[in-house]
């Protein structure tokens, strides 16, 4: 008798089992979804798109600088043969007797850097009490200490004075061909 009633009870779950899968495959009621599309589509205005952009074709354009300076060249000022550095721009003026760059001094190694790439980083004495020299960072992350008569910057700088807050300097620039001028410049203490 228990046998009857399992087997049974198997094939009432095997029923209820198909009548739920057919109940799920029965078609839903769609008639109120048809309805708002329907509806939705007589009261929404058409609107045409905007036509697509035009894409201009590739033009292409072949540069010519005649007549017009290459950004490639350094500019006469910059260039130390125009500079006079060698002698040959300041012996075409043999009259001139302003200030100009001598010629034959070595160079210092912060003399191949722009004042404005040049960085005080601050001060010291030598010996506690002796003259005061500053410190200066160069593009090359080297510091180097520098003392009064020392020259800095790519236009002859003379260091004339240093205080706890800046490197005060002369220097020498063209002023036309075979010509020079004397400038004050300074480098500050950067905070």
């Amino acid at each position: 008798m228990n046998a009857r009633i399992a087997v049974r009870s198997a094939g009432a779950a095997w029923l209820s089992m198909a009548l739920a899968t057919l109940v799920g495959c029965a078609q839903p009621d769609k008639s109120g979804v048809q309805e708002f599309v329907k509806t939705t589509q007589k009261t929404t205005p058409l609107k045409k798109l905007d036509p697509p952009p035009t894409i201009k074709p590739y033009e292409p354009f072949t540069y010519t600088a005649q007549g017009i300076k290459d950004p490639f060249v350094l500019a006469p000022f910059a260039q130390e043969e125009e500079l006079g550095v060698t002698g040959e721009v300041v012996a075409q003026s043999p009259n001139y007797k302003g200030p100009q760059p001598d010629p034959n001094r070595v160079r210092e190694e912060l003399e191949k850097y722009s004042l404005g790439s040049l960085k005080m980083m601050g001060t010291f004495r030598m010996g506690g009490g002796g003259e005061l020299w500053a410190l200066v960072l160069a593009p090359d992350k080297v510091v180097h200490r520098v003392q009064k008569n020392n020259y800095l910057g790519t236009n002859h700088g003379k260091i004339v004075g240093i205080t706890e807050q800046r490197v005060e300097l002369k220097e020498i620039v063209p002023d036309g061909p075979g010509r020079w001028q004397e400038r004050e410049a300074f480098l500050s203490l950067t905070q």
